[in-house]
């Protein structure tokens, strides 16, 4: 049995899901104590992790994570009081707002979150590239099976 199979847990379709629930549960749990260092919620921490890939609207941070427009505007007010957030006008629309986080937010977040990378990155490492390419893949089509149940589930509960 090579390394990649030998791994504890039977290697079918209830193991799959086994690992994605062991997965979901560590994520959820370096999450917890990331929103725990930061004196944050963990939607808030949701909406740091949103501005990783630049500066947001308000309304996209609403709708990615389901919230009302009120509940954006109460959520930027506390992460702009800490300092992890900041308004500016967007570069493509003067009028419009954007959000991004702060050097200080970043600073804090790769404290927290740069050990497991650096572990992760280790352990990918251990599988060669090929391997870690098929890990990498699983992981990216579980994200989108993830995301396709969710959006169902918005679905249905706006159709009710």
């Amino acid at each position: 049995m090579d390394d990649l199979t030998s791994q504890q847990g039977p290697q079918d379709d209830a193991g799959v899901v086994a690992a994605c629930r062991e997965l979901q549960a560590a994520i959820d749990a370096l999450d917890e104590r990331a929103a725990k260092v930061l004196g944050v919620s963990r939607n808030d921490l949701r909406c740091l992790n949103l501005l990783e890939r630049g500066p947001v609207s308000p309304t996209r941070i609403a709708e990615t994570l389901a919230l009302t427009k009120g509940s954006v505007t109460t959520l930027i007010d506390r992460l702009e009081r800490k300092n992890l957030v900041s308004r500016k006008s967007s570069p493509n629309d003067g009028r419009a707002v954007v959000v991004e986080a702060t050097s200080e937010a970043w600073m804090v977040l790769a404290n927290i979150y740069r050990p497991f990378g650096e572990a992760l990155s280790d352990l990918s490492g251990r599988y060669g590239p090929d391997r870690a390419r098929v890990v990498s893949q699983a992981l990216f089509e579980i994200a989108a099976l993830c995301r396709t149940e969710a959006g169902k589930s918005q679905s249905m509960s706006s159709a009710g």
